[in-house]
């Protein structure tokens, strides 16, 4: 069993049935990644693991270290 930790936050996008209408959202590392300002704002596909970082401001973080990144593309509907 998974333990995660985030900010759940409603998500309306889409047709009703294709969501759940949540989305969690948690902290990522991204600094193994070469690049990683030309993933920012695009829907991903990632590899990695989760860990706790404790800072010393926050506190411990559930933090989702990558380790690998590719930008996931949208497929086409084609008519025929």
């Amino acid at each position: 069993m998974a333990y995660l930790e985030g900010r759940l936050r409603e998500n309306n996008v889409g047709p009703e049935n294709e969501h759940t209408g949540y989305v969690l959202e948690i902290e990522v590392d991204i600094s193994a990644l070469q690049d990683p300002e030309e993933l920012v704002n695009e829907e991903v596909a990632v590899t990695g693991d989760l860990e706790f970082i404790d800072y010393s401001e926050r506190g411990k973080i559930l933090v989702f270290r990558v380790t690998s990144a590719a930008a996931v593309e949208e497929e086409t509907e084609e008519t025929g």
